[in-house]
């Protein structure tokens, strides 16, 4: 059980300090927040995304809710599709498939991240395994997102009109 070291590598050279909150195997983002009893609007949940050019972009938004790909879409200017699990794999290599941390910039991966994160005290991401979460405190979230996009880009599941959300 440990951070990545391409995620710790990258907190470290953005001088942001952390600490982390182990739990149970999980396999899921909302699986990870309640087996370590944090509030689920607080866990970031990553979903990568691609084009049709194989450029990549990771969504960062909290782990009970969906992402809204035209919203995304509109923000990116580009077409979007969900991931293959082989490109997760190949682009988190040191990750366990399921576990890939919400800061897709330590990966060069853009990020594009809701604004109901932007909000929370408190911010936890996947390690990288199945069994740790990044705790990072809302100016040190906040600071690694300044340069990235961002805007209403996820609801609840219930809020779903059509089927391209994930």
């Amino acid at each position: 059980m440990s951070v990545t070291a391409t995620l710790d590598s990258f907190l470290h050279n953005k001088h942001c300090t952390y600490d982390t909150v182990s739990h149970y195997p999980s396999r899921s983002a909302t699986e990870s927040a309640l087996l370590a009893a944090v509030p689920l609007k607080q866990v970031v949940k990553a979903v990568l995304l691609q084009d049709h050019h194989k450029h990549y972009t990771l969504a960062a938004v909290p782990a009970m809710y969906k992402v809204m790909l035209p919203q995304i879409e509109a923000i990116t200017g580009q077409r979007l599709q969900l991931a293959d699990e082989d490109e997760v794999f190949r682009i988190f290599g040191d990750c366990a498939p399921g576990a890939i941390p919400a800061l897709g910039q330590a990966y060069g991966i853009n990020v594009v991240c809701d604004d109901a994160l932007l909000s929370e005290n408190d911010l936890y991401i996947e390690a990288g395994d199945h069994n740790l979460l990044v705790h990072l405190k809302h100016e040190q979230f906040t600071e690694l997102m300044a340069q990235q996009p961002h805007g209403e880009i996820s609801c609840a599941p219930e809020q779903l009109h059509d089927l391209t959300h994930f």
